[in-house]
Parts: C-alpha cells; structure tokens; sequence
C-alpha cells in the first residue's frame, strides 16, 4: 500500500526517567553532560541541574551544602542555599529560590520542549515541595522528563511516578539509550547546513543528491516506487529542504533525504581514514571472538567473513530473513549494518536488539556523523566524493558501487577509544 508523502515521522513518546544513584555518582554532571550535549545539537532542552558551591558563609563558617541551581538554556546561576548566620555550619533549600526555578521551569515549558530536565527527586520533592509540582506537570503533558533519585528515596519516586517511569544506571550509555534510536533522525538533520543543489539523479536502487559542497547517495528500499512527476519539481529546493525528507515515510522521499543529509556530512573535506568497510570490521588480526551478526548482504560477504550470520531482506542460501533479528542480534558480540537501514527505517530497532554489541554501519548509503555513535555505533564505513560530477553521471548512467571507485574513496571513522569490532573488554581485533 502507497503511503502519503506528506505522512511525517514522529518519534514515539520517552516515559519519564530517572537515574537511581547513591553518595558521589556524579550524577549531576553526568545529567548536565548530557542535557547540553542534547541543547548542542538543536533540540530544545530546558529545566535546572544542580551545582554544588563550596562558598563560606558571612563570617568565616564554611556551607558544605552550599548549592545552586543552574538554567540549562542560558547558564544562569539561581542560588538556592539559605543562609543560617553566623555560627551555623548547615545549609538548607531557600524557597525564593526554588520560586524561581519553578517560574523558569514553567516558562521553557510554555515554549515547547523535546526534553525537561530536573535533576534532582529529593527530600522537599518526597513530601510533595521542592519542584515536583513542575515535574508532575511535565510528565501529565508528556514531557520527556530527566530527574535522579539517591536510592534512599527511590520508594517515595516509586510512589509519586508509578510504574510510568524508566529507572537507569547513572551511565552516559544508558541515558543515549533511553533517548532512542528514533531521534537520530531529527539529531542528523538538525546539524544538516542548507547549501545549493546542483543535480539529483535516480537510477534505482541509487538516489544521488549533488549540492555545491558535496555528493550523497542512498539506495532506495526494496519496491520504492519512483514519482517522475515529483522529480522534475526538485530542483526548487535546497539542501535544507531535501534533507528534511527523511522524516517521512514514503521510501522514495525518506532515501532522497538520506541522499541528501549525505551531501552534506560525506563531503570531500570530512577527516576520516581511508578504509574499506569489511577491512574495518575484519581488522588485521581477524574477526574477533563471538557471534558475528550482519544485516544487508555485501558482496564477497562470506568470503571475507564465513562464520557471519547473514540477514538479508532476500534471503538465499546460507542467509537468514529479516524477523531472524529478533533471534540472532541478541547475544550477539558483533553487529554490521548496512547504511540502507537508515533510509528504511530498521535501524532504531536493529540498535535495540544488537544491545551492547560492537556495533558497525558500512556501505555508500553510510551518514559519516559523528552524531551516530552516541547511539550505539563504533565504527562508520561509508564512501567520499572527490569528483561528484563524475559520480553523478556514473549513477545517472546505472553503474555500481564497485564502479564508482574512481570518483570517490572509501573511508572509516570511528568512535573515540573505539579500535576495530572486538567485543567489549576484549583487545582489538
């Protein structure tokens, strides 16, 4: 069945989280880390973490307590210590202060936001003060809330958030997690710049999207159908705008998208190393220990790799069909997907079932951002440009990829500390 062009994606909604911690996680700069990476990168973050002072008080007596709360959208401090006076050692919560944070907190929320982040459900919030008012709303709108919880209160959050939140160890991989692979999508086109578009060529299954910095390709799902009409109206938009395609459903303007969000990170000037994508997985000493899954059959698949378990959407013999991810991706010590699962919309799933697996993306259809590893990816294979006029005529013309090497290179990049596909505590391999 045909689905509309104008049908958009949207990501499902985030249940509430909170990160359980105990004395001296860090979980304040863990949380604050996170939420400014978030705000970096183009979504709307807004709420307060908390900062631990160190201030004296008036006459010399040092607060050890002393804390302030700081706005994620502007950096503003707001000091929520009340001051004891002379002789006293203690600090405690001044409400002016939290009357503040609460106004800013409901003032982000009236702008709209892809995620409130209240760091902190503790004694005042247990017994109903403090900022759980704020937080009880935001998660009645649904919100994405971000808070924590020392373990002492963990049964008082229980009692206020039922069984409506996602408890999480204070670790940054589990807050990427809870994020979700559905929201590399708006992650990679936020960080898309709008250029010229020169050319855009359609030799199914390539779509290729010339811009005036750079050349991207995608491969179309299996079946796509092309709209000729809807071609020769393209050359209108920009980069900006063709890259806003991937958020929709139809195959064939999901893969234009792609083609084009890799015009702009797969350019000629990326830094990246010269590699192709089954020597980074197979690395010099070979295929590391464990289970090998790869999704997408690449050629010379099991020539290179001949203990792999295959998944393909056209299985044959010696490969597995696509429902066959929910059996092997799981324990799985290595993972390699084809860049086709972006445009076609498996990839979120495929990163949930692979887990903790080392996880690599290789093929042409590869989005070469480094934006991709914070959601479980370690290594990306994908291809470069240098002659995009050239490039774009081979496809045009329906050549493959293993001809167009003389437009272009292979290149990897991979994530910092990442070396090779090993598994996790292994050396490399």
């Amino acid at each position: 069945m045909a689905v509309s062009p104008s049908a958009r994606l949207i990501p499902p909604a985030l249940p509430p989280a909170v990160v359980v911690h105990g004395p001296g996680s860090g979980v304040d700069v863990l949380i604050s880390r996170f939420a400014t990476a978030l705000a970096g990168r183009g979504f709307r973050v807004g709420g307060v973490v908390q900062r631990q002072g160190g201030g004296t008080q008036a006459g010399g007596a040092v607060c050890a307590d002393e804390m302030e709360l700081v706005e994620i959208a502007t950096g503003r401090a707001i000091p929520i210590s009340q001051r004891l006076g002379r002789g006293s050692s203690s600090c405690r919560v001044d409400p002016a202060g939290v009357a503040e944070a609460s106004a800013l907190i409901r003032a982000a929320r009236a702008g709209g936001l892809d995620l409130l982040v209240l760091n902190k459900f503790g004694g005042l919030e247990s017994q109903g003060g403090g900022l759980a008012s704020e937080l009880g709303d935001a998660v009645a709108e649904g919100v994405p809330v971000l808070t924590s919880v020392n373990g002492k209160y963990l049964p008082d959050w229980l009692a206020f958030a039922g069984t409506l939140s996602r408890m999480l160890p204070p670790e940054e991989d589990a807050l990427w997690r809870w994020w979700g692979g559905c929201r590399l999508y708006r992650d990679l086109l936020n960080g898309v710049e709008d250029d010229e578009v020169r050319r855009i060529e359609c030799a199914p299954p390539w779509v290729l999207v010339r811009s005036a910095r750079g050349c991207g390709v995608a491969r179309m799902p299996e079946g796509a159908a092309v709209p000729a009409y809807r071609l020769r109206a393209l050359g209108r938009h920009g980069l900006g705008a063709l890259a806003r395609r991937i958020e929709a459903w139809d195959p064939f303007d999901a893969t234009l998208g792609f083609a084009a969000v890799n015009a702009h990170y797969n350019r000629p000037d990326l830094d990246a190393e010269a590699g192709n994508g089954l020597d980074a997985v197979v690395g010099s000493a070979g295929p590391a220990p464990g289970r090998l899954v790869v999704v997408g059959a690449f050629p010379d698949l099991l020539d290179r790799l001949p203990r792999a378990e295959v998944i393909d959407a056209s299985p044959g013999e010696g490969r597995f069909p696509p429902e066959a991810a929910d059996w092997l991706l799981p324990g799985a010590a290595q993972v390699v997907l084809t860049g086709s699962t972006l445009p076609n919309r498996t990839l979120p799933r495929l990163l949930d079932l692979a887990g903790p697996a080392r996880v690599a993306m290789v093929g042409p259809s590869t989005t070469l951002s480094d934006r991709l590893f914070s959601y479980g990816i370690e290594t990306l294979a994908g291809f470069v440009a240098d002659d995009p006029d050239g490039l774009a005529d081979a496809v045009a013309a329906g050549a493959r990829p293993r001809q167009w090497t003389r437009f272009g290179r292979q290149v990897v990049r991979r994530r910092a500390g990442a070396s090779g596909l090993s598994p996790r505590g292994a050396g490399s391999g």
